[in-house]
């Protein structure tokens, strides 16, 4: 302590130790353990001196490294900084001011500076006295009057770092003598931000409450916060309503012990009745999540009981959001002894949503119902006997219960035991209806799908589905959706054989073309698109949907007296055909040399023509089929959808329904047949004006129909019936000879 020189130690150490702290990055830490071993020598240094200037600086710098904040060490040490001289805590305390107003999301940092500011004040010295409250004063004003949410969130963890150290002397006095003159008042004032603002602060504080007066002089003051409330929860803010909703329910979850028993039936009445049909989406949500965060408190069950029914609704709430958290509301009460969930929403409720709401929804009700319909503590018999019980009460949710199966906790080997069951009960449907079976084979299927990364799981089930299963369940198999999922099983469980289900396929596609049945088995057909591609057999499929377009392109050009579509396509061994930008159409033949009559074709004859160009325009927009179709096909569909598309345009008033499919088609196929002529060659080249000319087709037709120019006459009807006659005498025999498009071999099946 005598030794010579000690000022001058000190005055070089000190520095120099706090420069090395804060350009050292990761190797700050144990620089800042030896500088608080020496933290006394802070105070033998003369801070009014001019020539301590410099270290001041470096002082205040430390302010702002994040090696200081980070460090409980370093805390420690800008709270005494803070404590040395009535000049540094001011500057210091300044810093952390502007600091706090450009902290927008950096939460660890201002909770680290409302840490250094109440180390401070507890240490004495000059932030406790008139400096650190006015420090204090100024984030109480932030936190209520600030224009951006984030700064004012950033005073209050200023403020929270008193608050919730209200044990210490004196805090909760100062707390109050700073906050209670400009709380209330701005609860209620006209600006909504200032409101909101105040509502937060009202909560970290309550209750704010007098340390120093009795409890009668507080309980007015008490019952003052609690009418506020009150009247937040009617504010004409929809984000304060919010806001006030869980924010009683926190309150109530806090000091339930303390508050009137008829204080708290009131405040839940007003949230579950009339909060929860709110107009505002984050309103009712904020009802649920309050309400599950009020359930965390035992002594709130009994009420809850009774209230949490007249929630039912709320499963089937307009917002997703709501709908979820509403879920999770059930979840919460499963959990818990006293509770049953079926009690606050009926078992049917819930398996209409499963089986009809968004994936979010439908897998927390799946994890809600796991427990009772397939539970894991159960023998593996009884647990699927649940589980097709569920199945057979409601075909839809069940399925959808099996496809979160997996996801929820069931083990594999379980579920693969469940598709045995499931997939036997379907091909022995004793007792079953239609809708029952097909819920059985859409189960499976998704529970096939969730395990198609189990390797084990598919190797039994591809054992279990030898010896043809698919092609005979394949036959009980009725609605759209479960010949899909069979379909969609095919490339799992039977991969080195894709063609299993080929001419079922094909029987799909077909049917559904010719008798336009495609709006009853979109799903269907989608799914058997992607197998026949998947089976190398598309050849098959495109030559079907286009042989059906040529044919009946035909059959209208002869009725109409149009220019014919191009030939019809030989066979599934056809050598690759042209393609379609290397036969741009002629300017003086877009639209046919003879004016169209006009007739009325019957819907028999409409469908195949709107089934097929359907399918292909779906074909047109799966990336991996496009190119194989425009490589061989786009030709004679093109010159196809042509004659089609204007019969359809010039005739459209003489047609008792109309399917624009065709047209759609018609442009689909121009676009992504310029689009592959753009990839090949020069976009200015003529070959890639393809666009332009059928544009040019369909304007020319409608401009044909609006202007006039086909009309109806005795005469050309008389005409037509003749052109009719000859058409259909001509299409007989355009598909029969040999060579030419064969008869469908497949066998037709209604979808």
């Amino acid at each position: 302590a005598g030794a010579p020189g000690r000022d001058a130690l000190v005055a070089q150490t000190l520095p120099y130790l706090f420069s090395q702290a804060l350009t050292s990055g990761s190797n700050a830490r144990p620089l800042l353990r030896r500088l608080f071993a020496l933290r006394e020598a802070l105070h033998l240094l003369d801070y009014t001196d001019e020539s301590i200037s410099d270290f001041k600086v470096l002082l205040l710098r430390c302010f702002v490294s994040p090696h200081f904040l980070k460090a409980e060490e370093g805390r420690k040490l800008l709270a005494l900084v803070l404590g040395v001289s009535e000049g540094l805590a001011r500057e210091g305390l300044e810093f952390i001011r502007a600091q706090v107003g450009m902290m927008r999301g950096r939460r660890a940092a201002v909770v680290a500076y409302g840490e250094v500011v109440f180390r401070a004040w507890k240490d004495g010295g000059w932030v406790r006295g008139e400096i650190g409250e006015g420090f204090l004063q100024g984030m109480v004003e932030a936190a209520v009057h600030a224009a951006d949410k984030e700064v004012a969130k950033a005073a209050r963890r200023i403020i929270w770092a008193f608050v919730e150290q209200k044990a210490v002397a004196g805090v909760e006095k100062l707390v109050f003598r700073l906050s209670e003159p400009v709380l209330f008042r701005s609860l209620q004032v006209a600006n909504s931000n200032v409101r909101r603002n105040a509502l937060h602060l009202l909560l970290d504080l309550f209750p704010l409450e007098d340390p120093d007066v009795t409890k009668d002089v507080n309980d007015p003051l008490l019952e003052k916060q609690f009418f506020l409330l009150d009247k937040l929860l009617m504010d004409d803010c929809p984000e304060i309503r919010a806001v006030t909703v869980e924010g009683i329910c926190r309150i109530l979850n806090q000091f339930w012990e303390v508050i009137p028993s008829p204080t708290i039936s009131k405040k839940l009445s007003k949230i579950v009745d009339d909060m929860s049909k709110d107009s505002c989406n984050e309103v009712r949500l904020s009802t649920v999540n309050g309400l599950i965060y009020l359930l965390d408190n035992p002594q709130s069950h009994d009420i809850l009981k009774v209230l949490l029914p007249r929630l039912s609704d709320m499963v089937s709430d307009p917002a997703l959001s709501v709908r979820a958290a509403a879920v999770d509301l059930l979840l919460a009460i499963r959990d818990l002894r006293s509770f049953q969930y079926n009690k606050v929403v009926g078992l049917g409720t819930l398996l209409s949503s499963l089986a009809d709401d968004h994936p979010r929804v439908a897998k927390k009700i799946t994890e809600l119902l796991i427990p009772s319909y397939f539970p894991s503590k159960l023998p593996l018999k009884e647990a699927c006997a649940r589980c097709i019980a569920l199945i057979k009460r409601s075909p839809a949710a069940g399925a959808r219960f099996c496809e979160f199966a997996l996801s929820e906790g069931s083990s594999p080997r379980s579920l693969v035991e469940f598709i045995k069951v499931s997939i036997t009960l379907a091909l022995s449907p004793s007792g079953l209806n239609l809708a029952q079976t097909d819920g059985l084979v859409i189960a499976s299927a998704k529970l096939i799908k969730s395990l198609s990364d189990e390797g084990s799981s598919l190797v039994a089930l591809r054992e279990y589905f030898a010896n043809a299963k698919l092609k005979l369940l394949f036959k009980t198999a009725v609605s759209d959706g479960a010949q899909a999922a069979l379909l969609s099983m095919v490339p799992a469980i039977s991969p080195d054989d894709l063609c299993v289900l080929h001419i079922e396929c094909m029987n799909i596609i077909v049917n559904a073309a010719v008798t336009s049945k495609q709006e009853e088995c979109q799903e269907a057909l989608l799914a058997a698109h992607k197998l026949v591609h998947l089976s190398g057999r598309s050849d098959e499929m495109f030559e079907e949907l286009t042989n059906i377009l040529q044919s009946k392109a035909s059959y209208f050009s002869g009725m109409y007296g149009l220019e014919p579509p191009s030939c019809p396509v030989a066979s599934t061994k056809r050598k690759k055909g042209k393609l379609l930008k290397k036969t741009p159409a002629r300017s003086d033949d877009v639209d046919g040399n003879r004016s169209s009559t006009s007739g009325i074709l019957s819907n028999e004859e409409l469908t195949a023509v709107g089934g097929a160009a359907w399918q292909l325009n779906e074909i047109l927009k799966a990336e991996e089929m496009r190119a194989a179709f425009l490589q061989s096909y786009a030709e004679i569909a093109f010159s196809s959808l042509k004659v089609i598309s204007q019969v359809y345009i010039e005739q459209c008033l003489h047609f008792e329904s109309l399917d624009l499919s065709p047209v759609f088609a018609y442009l689909s196929l121009a676009t992504y047949s310029a689009l592959q002529d753009v990839d090949q060659t020069d976009m200015s080249c003529s070959e890639s004006t393809i666009v332009n000319q059928s544009l040019d087709h369909l304007l020319r037709c409608y401009d044909r129909f609006v202007n006039g120019s086909v009309t109806v006459s005795t005469d050309s009807t008389s005409t037509l019936n003749k052109n009719k006659k000859s058409a259909e005498h001509e299409h007989q025999q355009h598909v029969t000879p040999e060579g030419m498009a064969t008869p469908n071999p497949y066998k037709l099946v209604m979808c």
